[in-house]
C-alpha cells in the first residue's frame, strides 16, 4: 500500500523548491539532491532505508529553484535566483564550476540523457543548450515566448520540452533545433512537465489546477485530470509508465494511474504548498519535498 516511509523534518533552513533522485554508477548507492530558498543544495545518501545528509552546498546568493542529476548519478547542476548555474560532484559535494547565466537567462536546468549538456529554461522564452564539460553554451533555441518556468527532455534524446508562464508548451526535436509542436491546452503558468519513459507522452502541470497528457508524436490531447484544488507545481512519470506522480500549492501528492487517468492515491502530509515530487530509478519510492521545509520519501506498492 501507499504509505508514508521516511520523513526528514527541517530538511533546510527555509521552503524546499526543488528535488532530484538518482543512483550512482561509482558506488551504487542512492542520492538526493535538494534545492532550497535557504540559498543551498544539499546531498542525502539514501541508505538503509533513511535519509543522511552528505553535504551542503553553498555559493548561490539567492535561492535556488531548479536541481537535477545526470544520468550516471555523479553530477548535479543547480540554478538560482542569482542567475548562476552551479555543477557539483555527488560524491564530495565540491563544485566543479560555475556559469554566469546573465541577468535574465535562467531559470530551470536539466541534464540530458547522454549527461553531455544542460538545457536552461530562460525569462525571455529561449532555451539555451549548454555542454555540461566546459559550460559553453552551444546552442539557443528560440520560442518567441514569454518565461520559461519549466524543461524536459526525452529519455530517447530526441526532444526537449518547456513550459511558459503564459501556458504555451513548445516541443523542440533536438535534430532539427527547431519546434515540432506548440501546445496551448492551459490558459496559466506551466510550472512543470515531463516525459513518459518511453518518450511518447508529454505530462504537463498547470496553475490551472490540470494535468493534461499528450501524444508526443501527433501532439494530440490524450486527457485532461482534474482532482488538486490549487496550482499544479510538479509532474512526474513512473519508470514503468503505469503511473505518475502531481505535486500541488493545495499541499497534497497525488498518484494516478495512467490507464485508467484515476488519482488512485492522496498524501496529505505536507503542511505547505509542495514544490516537487519525484520516482527514484527503480520506481519503487517517491519523494516530495515543500515549502515546510520537510522530505517525505513515500513507499510504493509493487
Amino acid at each position: 500500500m501507499y504509505a508514508l516511509y521516511a520523513k526528514q523534518e527541517s530538511a533546510h533552513d527555509d521552503g524546499i523548491w526543488s528535488c532530484a533522485w538518482s543512483k550512482s554508477e561509482n558506488d551504487g548507492n542512492e542520492y538526493l539532491v535538494t534545492g532550497s530558498v535557504d540559498d543551498t543544495v544539499r546531498i542525502w545518501r539514501w541508505s538503509e532505508n533513511k535519509l543522511e545528509q552528505r553535504h551542503v552546498c553553498e555559493g548561490h546568493q539567492l535561492g535556488v529553484v531548479s536541481v537535477d542529476i545526470n544520468a550516471l548519478g555523479t553530477r548535479a547542476v543547480s540554478n538560482s535566483l542569482d542567475c548562476h548555474i552551479r555543477l557539483w560532484d555527488i560524491d564530495s559535494g565540491k563544485q566543479i564550476r560555475v556559469i554566469d547565466a546573465g541577468p535574465v537567462d535562467a531559470w530551470s536546468v536539466c541534464y540530458s540523457p547522454d549527461s553531455r549538456f544542460i538545457a536552461s529554461g530562460t525569462y525571455s522564452g529561449k532555451v539555451n543548450i549548454m555542454s555540461a564539460e566546459s559550460g559553453n553554451k552551444e546552442t539557443s533555441l528560440e520560442t518567441r515566448g514569454k518565461f520559461i518556468l519549466s524543461l524536459a527532455f526525452s529519455p530517447d534524446g530526441k526532444y526537449i520540452a518547456c513550459g511558459a508562464i503564459d501556458g504555451i508548451v513548445n516541443i523542440f526535436d533536438m535534430t532539427a533545433g527547431k519546434i515540432l509542436h506548440t501546445l496551448e491546452g492551459h490558459a496559466m503558468p506551466i510550472r512543470g512537465l515531463t516525459f513518459s519513459s518511453d518518450s511518447q507522452l508529454l505530462l504537463t502541470g498547470s496553475d490551472d489546477s490540470h494535468i493534461k497528457i499528450y501524444d508526443v508524436q501527433n501532439a494530440n490531447l490524450a486527457g485532461t485530470l482534474s482532482g488538486h484544488g490549487s496550482y499544479v507545481l510538479n509532474v512526474d512519470f513512473s519508470p514503468d509508465n503505469q503511473h505518475f506522480v502531481s505535486c500541488s500549492s493545495d499541499k497534497t501528492v497525488r498518484v494516478w494511474d495512467l490507464s485508467s487517468r484515476q488519482c488512485v492515491h492522496t498524501f496529505y502530509e505536507h503542511t505547505d504548498q509542495v514544490w516537487c515530487g519525484k520516482y527514484n530509478q527503480s520506481g519503487s519510492k517517491i519523494v516530495s519535498v515543500s515549502d515546510d521545509r520537510n522530505i517525505h520519501i513515500y513507499n510504493v506498492p509493487t
